[in-house]
């Protein structure tokens, strides 16, 4: 049997294992924490919670201050040992797949070069298409989905300065015209969680994009669905990225070691 094959079958599981790891995933989220807290958040006895945190705090695993637990320096060790160990088109890749057998549409990675955006890697549809996708192609930032998904936790500051010297330039008429109207754009991704271009980047071409976070909560990439318009409408290009792309980025900045914010309560 391969270790993938043993992965889930129930000869392998170590139970101790499994608590520790389910504390400290509880434990990124809620920290600063205390026994009691996690207790009630893991549904587990206090006494058993209180030997795992004193045994991981005795590991370095966990540090104690005045206001609880939280993780501790072994963990940013080892955490950084992980992102070493990886690759964004490696981590992407199956769920590039993923996105491009649901939507059936040429599905692309990208990230940004300052101002433009760079194919990194791509699955075509079978559908036919007048133009073929490459690796290491580039298009600029402010016509493409990506390039808006790209920029969006970007401050206005830094948009500015990017693109303070920028011919915006368009084979249509619907494409970003100045600096403000590029603003308005990647506020639209903030807001709805995806870029859509309709006919900007030429005519009978439309896109939707969502950004891909790291462990930071920085933008690294962007994962986008290219289609036809005489095809695909609006409205479904919408729903394609409400319910495709979006939840397929969330997945690869999850790979990537991206934990969202948790709500204020």
């Amino acid at each position: 049997m391969s270790a993938r094959e043993e992965v889930g079958d129930p000869r392998y599981h170590v139970e101790a294992a499994d608590r520790t790891m389910q504390l400290l995933t509880a434990m990124a989220e809620l920290a600063p924490v205390t026994v009691s807290g996690l207790t009630a958040a893991l549904g587990w006895t206090k006494p058993m919670v209180y030997r795992l945190v004193r045994t991981l705090h005795a590991c370095g695993a966990l540090r104690q201050t005045d206001e609880g637990y939280s993780l501790g320096p072994q963990m940013i060790y080892l955490g950084q040992a992980a992102l070493k160990g990886i690759r964004l088109t490696d981590v992407a890749r199956p769920h590039l797949a993923t996105l491009h057998e649901a939507v059936e549409e040429t599905v692309v990675l990208t990230v940004l070069d300052r101002t433009d955006i760079v194919y990194v890697d791509f699955i075509e549809t079978e559908h036919l298409i007048l133009a073929r996708t490459r690796l290491g192609a580039r298009l600029p930032a402010s016509s493409t989905s990506s390039g808006h998904a790209l920029l969006s936790r970007h401050g206005e500051e830094r948009i500015r300065a990017l693109f303070k010297n920028h011919e915006f330039t368009g084979p249509t008429g619907r494409a970003v015209r100045s600096v403000e109207d590029l603003l308005d754009r990647v506020e639209r991704v903030r807001r709805l969680g995806y870029a859509l271009i309709d006919e900007e980047l030429a005519a009978g071409h439309r896109a939707a994009a969502a950004p891909v976070l790291d462990h930071a909560g920085r933008v690294v990439a962007a994962i986008s669905i290219s289609v036809p318009a005489s095809r695909v409408s609006v409205a479904r290009l919408r729903k394609m990225a409400e319910n495709h792309l979006v939840p397929v980025t969330f997945a690869v900045s999850t790979a990537l070691g991206h934990l969202p914010a948790r709500p204020v309560s």
